[in-house]
């Protein structure tokens, strides 16, 4: 069926929106509708992603040094082994930094703090331990 001859004035949005990975792990849908005479809603998802992601808790403005390098070498290290992963900047809404000591259980925590879905793996030390132990995936729970 070819819907520009059923209605030429065929309007189409979309969207997409990825990870931080070189994998193609995407979330995609397209809305078609028509005007005055046919309307028409069509709706395509594409899920290609795990169920559960990998979020980095972190700060992009902060006069600390060490958590720059410390979110750096996580990020560094999970692009380098492959593993998509979501960056949530808790400095752009302060409900990421509750949401982040929630699922620490920690109402002090400073990032990076790293969890998967809602399982806290947990914060820089303990990242760099599972990595020196080569126990990466059962620390991020994949």
């Amino acid at each position: 069926m070819q819907d520009g001859k059923l209605c030429p004035n065929l309007f189409t949005l979309s969207a997409s929106s990825s990870l931080h990975t070189s994998r193609q792990d995407t979330a995609a849908f397209s809305v078609f509708f028509f005007t005055k005479t046919c309307f028409y809603l069509y709706w395509k998802i594409t899920f290609k992603m795990a169920e559960k992601t990998v979020s980095v808790y972190m700060a992009s403005v902060s006069g600390s040094l060490e958590m720059k390098k410390s979110q750096d070498r996580i990020f560094s290290v999970l692009s380098s082994k492959k593993i998509p992963f979501k960056a949530v900047d808790i400095t752009q809404d302060s409900e990421y930094k509750d949401l982040m000591r929630k699922i620490a259980g920690n109402p002090t925590a400073l990032p990076p703090q790293i969890c998967n879905g809602d399982q806290y793996c947990g914060d820089f030390a303990a990242f760099e331990n599972a990595v020196e132990l080569n126990q990466l995936e059962q620390f991020l729970k994949l």
